[in-house]
């Protein structure tokens, strides 16, 4: 029965390592595409919704709101990656 549970903590890790990676490598281009938007590159366009585009003043703020909730879900995400490493650890 352990090499069922050791085979889904391994599809696991593999699905939540990738999810980390993701969380972390976004939060970190948004806050350079922020500053770089703050700049004055045009290209880089920031809207809440559709209809609604967030001032060029207010895009690293904004940015900064939303890089915290991706790194406080990439800390969960990183404890769920070490309790699938339990079944691993050698007894």
């Amino acid at each position: 029965m352990i090499w069922l549970y050791r085979f889904l903590a391994t599809l696991g890790l593999l699905i939540f390592s990738v999810l980390y990676v993701g969380l972390i490598v976004s939060a970190v281009i948004g806050l350079g595409a922020s500053i770089l938007r703050t700049i004055g590159i045009t290209q880089i366009e920031m809207t809440l919704t559709p209809n609604i585009p967030v001032p060029r003043y207010l895009s690293i703020p904004v940015m900064c709101d939303f890089v915290a909730v991706l790194l406080i879900t990439a800390k969960y995400v990183k404890r769920i990656i070490n309790f699938l490493f339990i079944p691993f650890q050698p007894s």
